[in-house]
């Protein structure tokens, strides 16, 4: 497997991991700070992945459109944690990261499936 294929496989399965937990509620409770490190180790292999896929426009495109939804997650999640307050209420802010969670997952799904599309067409 490709660096490219088995960076992606990894993001989609950190992101269902992430989803799991937020779900089930150990993502605001004894596993908080796990699923904050997680979400900081995601950003930089989704950082990994846009560089691995430079070989054609349109994958580091749609990588990049996930690599953003990724940063908007992660500055939900700190804002979430007190960090990085952006005035917003908790619930709305709740409401936010949970549904761009969903939305980064589905983005994810879409670039690996592009990005396995566009690299079959590059070989022949």
């Amino acid at each position: 497997m490709r660096k490219a294929g088995l960076l992606g496989a990894l993001v989609g399965f950190g992101v269902f991991v992430q989803i799991l937990l937020g779900e089930s509620g150990f993502a605001a409770g004894s596993l908080r700070d796990v699923h904050a490190a997680i979400g900081l180790l995601g950003l930089a292999v989704v950082l990994a992945f846009v560089v691995a896929v430079r070989g054609s426009l349109v994958r580091v495109a749609a990588a990049s459109v996930v690599a953003v939804v990724t940063i908007a997650q992660v500055v939900l999640g700190l804002s979430l944690y007190g960090i990085l307050p952006l005035g917003m209420s908790h619930q709305a802010l709740e409401a936010s990261h949970r549904d761009t969670a969903y939305l980064l997952f589905v983005s994810g799904i879409a670039v690996s499936v592009l990005s396995i599309i566009s690299g079959r067409r590059t070989k022949r």
